[in-house]
């Protein structure tokens, strides 16, 4: 971005009409504690923003020494949010249309510990005041440079449109039913003036959940930067313009681009989903930064290391035939990530995919192969068949090959108010499938040495198992670990434990029976008895013992789990005073309110735990046979 070019607009007297400044009623009102301290000598005004302190800092900010945390240049602040409210206006968002409150009155930002211990604190905030105008409170050191007031003008902007434009109209306000949009779109905003800030781990993690989806709410905004590339801005800005009270960004995108399910379908593979093997997006060169980050992450958090790709369970009878594991069938409009390493320099992979049709009455995928010479991404057709035969033929100079699987419902969108985040995993539709690959294998299965070979230092395979184990661990020989399983770290493994399949322990006292299986992941902690952590599920610093068993794609940390207790589906729940015996669990906590479990006995037929899905019959060996088996690769 060329700041000084936005500078030179912005001091040019003949683009702005004049603003007023709005005061917000509670400063304006002598007798509330920060309203008792507002005068105009400790304001700064601009074009567009008046900035307002209290008596803290005096008159003078810039030089105020009693805390440098606290200290600020007015001038400074104004010059940073003038460039950043230019950018945002260029971009159409923030709307002065003539009439509107944006194009009368000035945004208030008002500098938070500036008015003694009793007036407002706090780091970064947006909204709005008095039904009049958008608003802004940071912190004096979020104020300095834009990366927080990147995110937070947007929120004043948010609040702003609801005044402004959703008002008049009697809509309501924006996403009355899905808030978590408002953080998705400031840090999708904010990524537009400084990319570099981009973090690839929200979609990593959580990319199996559908939208209306708490967890990542400030990072899932991957989905926005493909609409934008592929359909502009203004779709974005209606959104916030045109949507529904009660409805949810999807569903006001499709509506708004007058799509069929159809086209929504196999728009958002197109422009999003595939795009997320390589994060192939081009805009502000942000595909970039993503990549970046994502390779960063996969050396340095086992939470990406566990869930950025779909590792699938195999057939015991038949080595090519692979399942997708039911807890991580991708959701509505979410999607799976498999590497595939070709067994041969012909580099020619054959896939069967066959889809659970009778899982739910929306079941419905869209797939694909995406490939990669490292730096230029190149794509195969898309698919949407329940059922097909498929192959794709990577080029010599490519190194890198992924099939990709999105959760796109046949009928309609299914996330709603009864179906979002808090009703939890069995409220979600999940969209299974299985696959039969010849002439390469799927993410897990590749040689044990090379699978996670960015974590073996400093250490040796196990005599039992022949799973790596780091130098600073002590793992008995009466342990067995698997052949892709991994112990790090100050790990301390006695008895007859066993860490199975891709499982990973670091940090933590394991003995006893307990069984690791699968893709489950245990950071700190004690595991003792008949434990067991199986599935996608992630345990940090927790105490478990009994027969407590932990699975699916639950995150659990700093929890006593003992007794006979369940913890499934996509429960995230870290209390530190939780401790709990009994129950089955399968629906995510409100973990913003940092929540217990609920500790009552429930079994798996309890409301919240039953499930809008139905049990499906895995398909037998005979019905994924490959009919054209490529003879003349295969021999066959």
């Amino acid at each position: 971005m060329n700041l000084n070019f936005y500078l030179l607009l912005l001091m040019s007297p003949f683009l702005f009409a004049q603003k007023a400044a709005h005061i917000p009623e509670y400063l304006a009102d002598s007798s509330t504690h920060d309203g008792a301290q507002f005068s105009l000598d400790k304001t700064a005004q601009s074009n567009n923003f008046i900035v307002i302190w209290g008596n803290t800092v005096g008159t003078d900010p810039v030089n105020y020494s009693d805390n440098p945390d606290y200290a600020f240049d007015p001038e400074e602040v104004l010059r940073n949010m003038e460039i950043i409210y230019q950018i945002y206006k260029d971009y159409g968002f923030a709307l002065e249309t003539p009439g509107t409150n944006l194009a009368k009155y000035k945004i208030a930002l008002v500098m938070n510990h500036t008015f003694g211990e009793e007036g407002s604190t706090g780091w970064a905030f947006g909204g709005s005041q008095d039904n009049i105008m958008g608003t802004l409170w940071l912190h004096p050191k979020a104020a300095k440079g834009g990366h927080a007031s990147a995110h937070e003008i947007i929120h004043s902007l948010q609040a702003q449109n609801n005044i402004d434009y959703r008002k008049p109209k009697e809509l309501g306000d924006a996403w009355k039913n899905s808030g978590i949009f408002w953080e998705t779109h400031a840090n999708f905003m904010r990524s537009l003036i400084y990319p570099e800030l981009v973090n690839a781990w929200g979609a990593d993690w959580d990319h199996i959940e559908t939208f209306g989806n708490w967890v990542n709410i400030y990072e899932n905004f991957a989905y926005l930067i493909g609409i934008v590339e592929a359909d502009g801005m203004n779709i974005i800005n209606r959104l916030w313009q045109e949507s529904k009270a009660e409805e949810y960004p999807i569903q006001a995108y499709k509506r708004l681009s007058n799509f069929s399910i159809k086209e929504l379908n196999d728009h958002l593979f197109n422009v999003y989903a595939k795009k997320m093997a390589t994060y192939d997006f081009s805009i502000k060169n942000i595909g970039h930064y993503f990549r970046e980050k994502r390779n960063l992450d996969l050396e340095k958090s086992l939470e990406s290391m566990q869930s950025v790709w779909t590792i699938l369970d195999q057939d015991k009878s038949m080595s090519t035939h692979f399942s997708v594991p039911i807890h991580l069938a991708p959701e509505e409009f979410a999607y799976n990530i498999i590497p595939i390493y070709p067994n041969d320099d012909s580099h020619l992979i054959h896939i069967k995919f066959k889809g659970h049709i009778e899982a739910n009455s929306h079941a419905g995928w869209r797939y694909g192969f995406v490939s990669s010479d490292g730096k230029t991404t190149r794509y195969g057709e898309m698919y949407d068949e329940n059922e097909l035969e498929i192959e794709y033929q990577m080029l010599s100079n490519e190194t890198e090959l992924y099939f990709v699987v999105m959760g796109a419902p046949k009928d309609s969108i299914t996330t709603n108010t009864t179906t979002d985040t808090w009703k939890g995993y069995p409220k979600h539709f999940h969209f299974p499938y299985e696959l039969n690959i010849l002439g390469g294998v799927p993410e897990g299965y590749q040689e044990a040495s090379n699978f996670r070979k960015q974590l073996k230092k400093n250490g040796t395979t196990h005599s039992n198992g022949g799973g790596w184990v780091e130098n600073s661990a002590l793992v008995a020989d009466s342990v067995y670990v698997g052949p892709y399983a991994m112990v790090l770290g100050n790990s301390k493994i006695t008895g007859h434990v066993r860490i199975e399949e891709r499982a990973l322990v670091k940090d933590a006292i394991i003995s006893d029976h307990v069984i690791v299986t699968d893709n489950a992941f245990i950071k700190g902690g004690t595991y003792s008895n008949d434990a067991k952590i199986a599935g996608q599920a992630f345990l940090e610093n927790d105490i478990m013992m009994d027969r407590a068993l932990v699975h699916m794609r639950a995150k659990v940390k700093d929890y006593t789990l003992r007794g006979n207790i369940e913890i499934g589906g996509n429960v995230v729940v870290y209390n530190d005073e939780g401790d709990c015996d009994n129950g089955v669990y399968y629906r995510m906590t409100n973990y913003y309110e940092n929540n217990l479990l609920e500790c009552d006995n429930r079994d798996e037929n309890h409301p919240e735990n039953s499930d809008v899905n139905n049990k499906i019959t895995p398909f037998i060996n005979a019905e994924m046979i490959i009919k054209d088996p490529l003879p003349k690769i295969y021999g066959r």
